[in-house]
This record gives structure tokens, C-alpha cells and sequence, in this order.
């Protein structure tokens, strides 16, 4: 039980980076991920994608649980990148007053920054307190439902804003 909760919110972020984002050539072999290993394939697939990166120790460490830090800044990429190929599309810029809640020298500073100003997570948000706690199943479902919704309302065209064309003459048939 604890394993399948511990891999939740990897799993659900590589299912859907791998049917979303296109992969480009390069990928990464990391010590503690044998060929074999029933996650290599995922694994080697967000890190190819730039959504996931591994540490400098050529390590990946997947059996470790990931940090709300870990999350976000995984969650960001992954949101760029979603932003990345929907750019001919026209997007909100969302009216938010959240205060990131780290200094901007932190590593993880400009990826809440986006996250919070493109409306992806709200002002209830786990990523916005106890960061550097493990990210539960719960905290990852939370997250990724705030992302959802603010993606939709982000590229949700209300009806105000249609461009619906006037209709032409009426068709003759015989």
C-alpha cells in the first residue's frame, strides 16, 4: 500500500507527459535505474521530455519519496511544456495575489512563481506551505486537480468571446 502511494504522483505525471509531450532525441541512463526496471521506459521519457532531470550523483532515485519542492518544480516544467504546445491558442493571465512562499534565490522560487501566476495552483494549495514535507497521495491528487482546473480556465474561450461569423444566404434545395 505504502509503495503504490509513494509512486502515485510520479505515475500519474509520466502517463501524462508521455501521451502529451513530444520527446526530443536525447535521454539519460541512471545508475539506480537498470534497463530492466519496470519504470526505465517512463523514466528515460520524462527525463527526454525535460519534465524530470534525476540528481547530479547520476542518480534518479524513484524509491524515494519527492518533496512538495520536487513537485512543483516538476509540475512546472510539465505546465510549460503543455503552455509550449498550445501556444497558438489565446491564454487568461489570471488575477493572483499569492505570495510565493520562498525567497527568489531558492531553486524552486521561479517554478512556484509560474505556477502561481498562471493560476495552476490556488491559494489553498499544499505546494504554497510545508514544502519540504513528502508529497502523499493526497497532496499529488490536490495539485494536479488545481493544474487541471487552471489549465481549463486559463484556455477556456467564454462565450463573450467567440467569434461567431454572420450567417450567408440561405441555401436553395431542389
Amino acid at each position: 500500500m505504502f509503495r503504490t502511494a509513494r509512486y502515485t504522483g510520479a505515475i500519474a505525471l509520466i502517463a501524462i507527459a508521455i501521451v502529451v509531450l513530444p520527446a526530443p532525441a536525447q535521454t539519460t541512463e541512471f545508475k539506480d535505474v537498470p534497463p530492466d526496471h519496470w519504470a526505465a521506459d517512463a523514466v528515460k521519457e520524462v527525463v527526454a521530455k525535460g519534465i524530470m532531470k534525476g540528481f547530479p550523483d547520476g542518480t534518479f532515485r524513484g524509491d524515494q519519496p519527492v518533496t512538495r519542492y520536487e513537485l512543483a518544480v516538476t509540475l512546472a516544467r510539465f505546465m510549460r511544456q503543455v503552455e509550449e504546445s498550445l501556444k497558438d491558442l489565446k491564454a487568461r493571465t489570471p488575477k493572483v495575489s499569492i505570495a510565493v512562499p520562498v525567497k527568489p534565490q531558492h531553486w524552486a522560487f521561479k517554478d512556484l512563481q509560474f505556477l502561481i501566476s498562471h493560476g495552476y495552483i490556488s491559494e489553498e494549495s499544499p505546494l504554497l506551505r510545508d514544502l519540504s514535507k513528502p508529497a502523499d497521495t493526497d497532496t499529488v491528487s490536490a495539485v494536479l486537480a488545481q493544474a487541471i482546473i487552471g489549465l481549463v480556465e486559463r484556455y477556456t474561450i467564454s462565450p463573450e468571446e467567440m467569434e461567431i461569423p454572420e450567417p450567408g444566404p440561405p441555401y436553395r434545395v431542389d
